[in-house]
């Protein structure tokens, strides 16, 4: 009972995630030629990187949910585990909710920059720079105690881990580029991931 409860969790821990990204990607279609593409990663490793996150995020955890072919590759964790991956899990949407309420329409799937873009600094931004990709890594701590199975529970570890290496040093270059001593002011006053302590000036 508790595993179909941790999969029930996820499964509308996911549904929650989607719905706050789905405005975006419609004003995104319509929008998108105003978008440029040229700071993306090359295409093929995007895609990769992309299909991954379908794969362990998406595919695999309701293949698990909504068949029996990956039963075998279950495993068994202490009932409360459980409960400390809903708290992380509901952290991870918690980070995940505020950074897109505050980057509005500027949020994209993928790394690209826009000619008019304004660096976002306010909200959770002020206190660290990649808040999604945090709360990615809260999910893939989450993941793999909700989804009790070798596969479709370690498959959003894997995700997250090629998220970490092929997007995270790569947006920082390209928001360098794009806003230059802005940025690097700014990266001098916050955490890449967890807020940095503040001095008596920065709080000012």
């Amino acid at each position: 009972m508790i595993k179909l409860t941790a999969v029930m969790i996820y499964l509308s821990g996911l549904a929650f995630a989607e719905a706050l990204r789905l405005p975006r990607r419609i004003g995104r279609i319509r929008n998108r030629k105003a978008w440029s593409g040229m700071h993306s990663p090359p295409r093929l490793l995007e895609l990769f990187v992309i299909a991954a996150i379908i794969l362990g995020i998406w595919a695999l955890p309701m293949a698990y949910a909504f068949t029996n072919w990956l039963r075998p590759f279950d495993y068994s964790l202490p009932k409360w585990t459980v409960w400390v991956a809903v708290i992380v899990f509901v952290i991870s949407l918690a980070i995940r909710w505020e950074a897109q309420r505050s980057l509005a329409s500027q949020w994209s799937f993928t790394l690209e920059t826009v000619e008019d873009q304004a660096l976002v600094t306010s909200g959770i931004y002020s206190y660290t720079r990649h808040p999604i990709y945090l709360s990615l890594v809260l999910w893939a701590v989450a993941q793999p105690l909700l989804l009790q199975n070798v596969i479709a529970g370690l498959a959003g570890v894997v995700a997250v881990l090629l998220v970490w290496i092929v997007r995270v040093s790569r947006e920082e270059r390209m928001m360098l580029d794009k806003f230059g001593e802005e940025y690097i002011q700014y990266m001098s006053r916050t955490g890449r991931f967890i807020p940095r302590r503040r001095t008596k000036d920065q709080a000012a």
